[in-house]
């Protein structure tokens, strides 16, 4: 039989011996170079909650004129069977009732904890700066908890640092009177300050330290309350070279005290775990084609250097390497073949798509349509003709629909240049068409018997929006001089359908283009009173003050209308003066079949929302 060992009984000490060590540990770390540090600690002291405290000087001769202030301090000793101490914090219990009294005080406590070992006396030092914002921190705490205690964490002290420690605590503690932390309870305030104290750059953690938060009254800092930073995050963009291509990449940064996560165009995940040091990945759906391919890129860099190719981000892992990953350089290859033919119809790599869109059914109908021109699935068979010229709407899906049109044996993008410049509007001169009778061939010389147009001008704006393929700049380029007869009556016809839509969106650029178009018609017909009628209410819109030129010029445009009895134009010029009573007479006066008439323009929208 085997004989079984004995514990060694543990060595205890007696309290006071505890105590005394304490003190005598905390009194050495005070009289240390360069001396400004004077103890007034007693390790028998008998006061209610201070063990003493300790005078702070400005300089080793230690007078009147170099005294800064006091250092109220507690000291709490404990055992410990660790022989050599390696920890940089520890935790100890601080009961609420000498908390409270460490409160009501008002100067805050510097508070000490002392480690011993019982069977060679080694001691360490460990400190906490309870602060009057922390004090009432902790109080609310304990009231929220019901306990009667809390333990809290205690940071390292080493010989040379207290004086650090105790200028920080005198600092503070002036930057927090009470009567200020009372009184911010019911101050509100615009601006906030985020203070740091007792930063060590070599131990130094942003989520475990807490911050002071001050409100900013009248460039007077008004202590609020204590804070912990639970996450930090910074959002960037870099332009970085992958395979020979530029990129231009925006990331988010994540750190919380556990984990750092990058997230690369909406889209890439990287999260690392800061206290395993394992890592994932997560290559989420499409959103863009652009972003989409872009993460490609990046994942393919990572996959061959272990590396992210960022400058502003410092993390180098072996992350795992799943299924999914494999054959990226095909999926790249795939993605950009996608972005071509989307762009032949005029899907943007910038389209953000829906969440809830199939999207290999989506990218593999694009690639069969418009790549392989299968047309089974638009309802157009092998033996059935493509009409050149011709203006398809096609539905992709639920959330995508495109206007294309058919030209050289292929779809193009109906929003587009090439489109504009291979098939071009017209519209007959009516004047010069009467002389032609019925001839509905277009002669050689077919500018003086044509108008040349937009492309779009017979296009319902509220249509055209939702095309996914709708481009606004390709439809402003098309009434240009190159593409559009700004003289041709349609002109006025179109500006009216856009500030109509502006009313349903209220996206200013409607409006300024619809100002623009009557503008340019108005420098052709100068006389034209409608141009005008719409450049004022356009104006009046983007809430312009008209100028008394503009006005005599409305006044005139009435009188003109009222030899010529023309209502509407009557009713117009008194919206434009704001005159409601007035317009209402006057288009009281109308016909019914009239006033329908007139409730469809836009003057008449302006008219019911004037006061």
């Amino acid at each position: 039989m085997g004989v079984k060992k004995r514990k060694k009984k543990a060595t205890a000490m007696d309290t006071t011996i505890i105590e005394h060590l304490a003190c005598l540990e905390i009194n050495n770390l005070i009289l240390q170079p360069p001396f400004h540090l004077v103890s007034n600690i007693q390790w028998n002291d008998k006061g209610l909650a201070f063990d003493g405290e300790i005078d702070v000087f400005s300089h080793n001769e230690l007078e009147k004129a170099n005294f800064i202030s006091k250092v109220l301090v507690q000291v709490k000793g404990t055992t410990t069977q660790k022989k050599i101490h390696r920890k940089d914090k520890i935790k100890h219990p601080v009961k609420k009732k000498d908390l409270e009294v460490y409160y009501k005080n008002g100067k805050g406590v510097l508070y000490f904890v002392v480690t011993i070992n019982p069977k060679t006396y080694a001691r360490q030092a460990y400190y906490r700066i309870l602060a009057p914002l922390d004090l009432k921190n902790l109080l609310s705490m304990l009231d929220a908890s019901g306990n009667n205690s809390i333990s809290l964490t205690f940071k390292r002290l080493e010989k040379g640092y207290l004086e650090s420690v105790c200028k920080t605590v005198i600092d503070v503690v002036k930057k927090q009177p009470q009567h200020y932390i009372e009184a911010s309870e019911k101050t509100e305030f615009t601006h906030y300050e985020l203070s740091f104290v007792d930063v060590k750059k070599d131990s130094f953690d942003l989520f475990e330290e807490s911050a002071y938060v001050y409100g900013v009254l009248q460039n007077m800092e008004i202590p609020l309350k204590v804070a912990q930073v639970e996450e930090i995050r910074k959002v960037n963009s870099e332009i970085v070279l992958l395979n020979d291509e530029e990129f231009n990449i925006s990331y988010e940064v994540s750190e919380t005290g556990k984990k750092f996560n990058i997230v690369i165009e909406d889209t890439l995940i990287f999260e690392f775990d800061k206290i395993t040091k394992a890592g994932k990945v997560n290559l989420g759906k499409v959103r863009t084609l652009e972003s989409y391919i872009k993460c490609l890129q990046v994942m393919n860099y990572q996959l061959e250097h272990d590396k992210l190719p960022f400058q502003f981000v410092e993390l180098k892992a072996t992350w795992d390497r799943n299924e999914r990953f494999q054959g990226i350089e095909n999926d790249i290859k795939l993605y950009k073949e996608l972005i071509e033919v989307c762009n032949q119809i005029g899907i943007s790599e910038h389209y953000v798509f829906n969440e809830e869109e199939d999207l290999p059914s989506l990218f593999n109908g694009i690639i069969d349509i418009f790549k392989y021109n299968r047309y089974e699935s638009l309802g157009i068979h092998e033996q059935e003709k493509m009409k050149t010229a011709m203006i398809y709407n096609i539905e992709l899906s639920q959330y995508v629909k495109i206007k294309v049109i058919y030209i050289d044996n292929k779809f193009i993008n109906f929003y587009s240049e090439e489109a504009m410049k291979k098939i071009g509007g017209v519209i007959p001169k009516k004047d010069i068409m009467k002389s032609r009778g019925t001839d509905n061939l277009i002669p050689d010389n077919w500018e003086e018997y044509y108008q040349r147009v937009s492309i779009y001008i017979a296009q319902n704006i509220e249509e055209m929006v939702e095309d996914t393929n709708f481009d606004f700049e390709i439809v402003k380029l098309s009434f240009n001089n190159e593409y559009h007869d700004i003289k041709a009556d349609l002109t006025i016809n179109a500006s009216l359908d856009y500030i109509t839509y502006y009313n349903e969106s209220l996206d200013e650029k409607y409006l300024e283009f619809a100002l623009n178009l009557n503008q340019r018609y108005s420098t052709e017909f100068p006389k034209n009173d409608i141009a005008k009628i719409n450049i004022y209410l356009i104006k009046l819109k983007q809430h312009q003050v008209l100028s008394d030129i503009e006005k005599n010029d409305i006044l005139d445009i009435q009188e003109r209308a009222e030899i010529n009895k023309d209502q509407r134009l009557r009713f117009a010029s008194e919206v434009l003066l704001q005159n409601k009573i007035k317009a209402l007479r006057i288009f009281n006066s109308l016909d019914e079949e009239e006033k329908e008439l007139m409730r469809e323009f836009p003057i008449y929208h302006f008219y019911e929302n004037l006061k």
